[in-house]
């Protein structure tokens, strides 16, 4: 019954996925194409630290270039050889997303989590070439565990700071990451980095078709102003045929 459960959740997931979310920019790639992986966007829902969806999350949406994509499916295939696959917490992050993490860090008198590397002014993310993830059992979708949930931002989440089963799961996914040409960051255990080719630019492309479109997008004023209150998400509107 866990099975089949996890199993129409994955296929929900994938039918909302097709009708709100835009397409990803030319040679990008759709995360959610690559067999096995699973996603968990969180920043589309409130379940992140900052207590709300982000801007450019309108779509539970992942991407990233075609190289860093192609690494990952190779690491993917590394694990379900395992009975084990990828669960995607974030791939591509939309720079406004980045924005509003860094807005709710002044807001909040968490400018600390910036100067300690824990939330990023610019990120990989914003590049297409970063991704945050962890491992699932390949049949009932169960997460291994690590020790803190993802996006846990202390020094509990620093990828040596773990005992026992916790850390071998999380040298696990360093492993398999780095025989790849995945990059780890030690102050997380979720957070890698495929080399970039040249300097890519960082991106501004939404998830939502619903949503301002790169270069259209604003920040809202005061939002770095304490009491601040993220507005509530519109409801996500189908994109528009052709």
């Amino acid at each position: 019954m866990l099975v089949l459960l996890w199993v129409a959740l994955t296929v929900a997931f994938a039918t909302e996925t097709d009708v709100f979310q835009t397409a990803p920019p030319e040679g990008w790639v759709d995360l959610a194409g690559i067999d096995g992986v699973v996603l968990d966007v969180r920043y589309h829902t409130s379940d992140n630290f900052t207590g709300a969806p982000l801007p450019g999350y309108g779509a539970a949406g992942a991407w990233l270039r075609a190289t860093p994509a192609q690494a990952l499916e190779r690491v993917q295939r590394r694990l379900a050889a395992q009975g084990k696959a990828l669960k995607v917490y974030d791939a591509y992050r939309p720079l406004r997303g980045t924005l509003a993490m860094v807005a709710w860090a002044e807001r909040t008198g968490n400018v600390a989590l910036l100067d300690q590397g824990y939330i990023a002014r610019r990120s990989g993310h914003n590049r297409g070439h970063t991704v945050d993830l962890s491992i699932v059992d390949a049949t009932t979708g169960v997460e291994l565990g690590m020790g803190t949930p993802w996006d846990t931002l202390t020094s509990a989440s620093h990828t040596r700071a773990a005992t026992g089963e916790a850390l071998a799961n999380r040298l696990l996914l360093k492993e398999v990451m780095e025989a790849e040409g995945w990059k780890p960051y030690w102050k997380e255990w979720w957070h890698f980095t495929f080399p970039a080719e040249g300097d890519p630019p960082a991106r501004d492309v939404p998830y939502g078709c619903s949503e301002p479109a790169e270069g259209k997008w604003t920040a809202p004023a005061d939002w770095s102003r304490p009491g601040w209150i993220p507005p509530a998400s519109p409801p996500p509107a189908p994109c528009a045929a052709g």
